[in-house]
């Protein structure tokens, strides 16, 4: 009779987060699915069944093509510059550095600001005609790099991808620090033994013990990628011309600004198999290596 007890209070334990995973993630899943098969607005109660049609105009639609090439660029480009920036950082202030906290609170504070106002400041560090950026390059007599960072369809991308990345450093450099202290520091001092310099010991010791670290760092960077939205809304708002579109931005465009809630749908289900498709990928990665 206890066990059984024992047991029902087990289940009861956990069945709130049961139910709010059920609830809260499942039913919006099936849902959003459900609405992806129906030609709707997204509030009137006329629902138009139409089967696959969103998904077969999904694939013949350029935008989203364009949404998914910038979202790659975006994701690569950011996750590659803060693992290798946030990696050197953690490698810099392991060493004996004079004021080691202030650098640490440093380069963590841009983590733990509110992206609408990193999204202003940049916003006005990027502006063509009184932006701090191109004043500074002026009055260093570098005229000809004056730009319309986000106003140039060629370079927009790129400029929202520098203000992810000054974000978003801190963490992939408190994510390697945390790590570094974990090894065991007999390692150096053998390789230091054996004569193994600063750099053959990062590339034969410290690289291959942050595995875990690599991994974790990439499945975090490709998820915050497919759902960045803020700094891309808040800058160009995905243009100009949809060079900074990203698959987020244009799913908020078709479901809230056009009123498409059923294509929009459709677009948010290929979005959660793509994401569900890298993480598989790169777990399997990870436990073959």
């Amino acid at each position: 009779m206890n066990l059984k007890l024992h047991r029902w209070m087990n289940t009861l334990y956990i069945l709130p987060i049961f139910l709010f995973l059920g609830v809260f993630i499942y039913y919006s899943l099936f849902d959003t699915f459900m609405t992806s098969l129906y030609k709707w607005n997204g509030f009137s109660e006329d629902k138009t069944f139409i089967g696959l049609s969103n998904y077969a105009q999904l694939l013949a639609d350029p935008i989203f093509y364009q949404a998914i090439r910038n979202t790659l660029v975006y994701m690569v480009l950011t996750i590659g510059v803060q693992m290798v920036l946030g990696l050197l950082i953690a490698l810099l202030l392991k060493t004996n550095v004079m004021l080691k906290t202030l650098y640490k609170i440093i380069f963590f504070l841009p983590v733990v600001l509110s992206h609408s106002v990193v999204s202003y400041v940049f916003r006005h560090i990027y502006d063509a005609n009184d932006g701090s950026l191109n004043r500074a390059l002026e009055a260093a007599g570098l005229d000809a790099l004056a730009l319309s960072w986000l106003a140039d369809p060629d370079i927009a991308l790129y400029a929202i991808i520098v203000i992810n990345i000054w974000a978003w450093t801190g963490f992939s450099f408190v994510m390697y620090y945390a790590a570094l202290t974990l090894i065991d520091k007999e390692l150096y001092e053998a390789a230091k033994i054996d004569g193994a310099g600063p750099f053959r010991t990062v590339v034969g010791i410290t690289f291959p013990l942050l595995r875990s670290t690599h991994f974790s760092l990439i499945i975090l960077g490709v998820i915050g990628s497919l759902k960045q939205f803020d700094y891309v809304f808040l800058t160009t708002g995905g243009g100009p011309g949809r060079s900074t579109e990203l698959l987020s931005t244009y799913i908020y465009k078709k479901a809230i600004l056009e009123y498409n809630a059923g294509y929009s749908s459709a677009m948010a289900v290929i979005l959660l198999v793509i994401a569900l498709l890298l993480t598989a990928v790169q777990l399997r990665a990870y436990r073959s290596s």
